[in-house]
């Protein structure tokens, strides 16, 4: 019930208010995180950015800043520094480094991105959205044998990050041609 986790970190941060110090950086990142699910992002973005004026090397906040930022297409080389100073803080945490690894893969750095999330997935065993984004850019380095079994893999196992309808019509007919620019 993300609104209702929205209600409680707006009252938490009302209390903490101009004191807030810096063990007080989650609020703010449980903040942002619900409002980002609401698809609020004019409120969710202040509330990390403010997590991390609180604690401005904590890995979680960079990384979910810095993959949000990617991932809705912009920042991009803001949120890849972000990214990147999460991965320096926590390079063996196998989400962080799938970050960047998806990073590099949506602005199409695909060899860059294998590299990232081939070490997410020995890190990470089995995580569906890992295996699916290795899927992913497997088939467009063209090891499309390769992606086909990561996405079956991702179809394994409990995920709710993971549309699997989607995975199984990557698994029938691939990924799309990229567009020309």
């Amino acid at each position: 019930d993300y609104k209702a986790m929205a209600e409680n970190y707006d009252k938490a941060a009302q209390v903490v208010g101009p004191i807030a110090r810096p063990a007080d950086w989650t609020i703010f990142f449980q903040r942002g995180i619900a409002y980002e699910r609401l698809k609020q992002w004019d409120k969710a973005e202040p509330a990390f950015r403010k997590s991390l004026e609180l604690n401005p090397d904590q890995p979680q906040v960079l990384n979910y800043l810095g993959y949000s930022f990617v991932d809705m297409n912009r920042n991009l080389d803001e949120g890849m520094e972000m990214i990147r100073k999460a991965v320096e803080a926590r390079p063996d945490d196998g989400y962080i480094v799938d970050s960047l690894g998806w990073a590099h893969f949506r602005l199409g750095a695909f060899d860059e991105a294998v590299e990232e999330l081939e070490r997410a997935i020995e890190l990470r065993a089995g995580d569906p959205t890992i295996n699916d984004h290795l899927g992913d850019d497997y088939w467009r380095v063209g090891r499309k044998i390769e992606a086909v079994y990561q996405w079956n893999r991702a179809l394994i196992g409990e995920s709710e990050e993971v549309d699997k309808s989607k995975v199984k019509e990557k698994i029938a007919n691939g990924l799309p041609p990229l567009e020309k620019d």
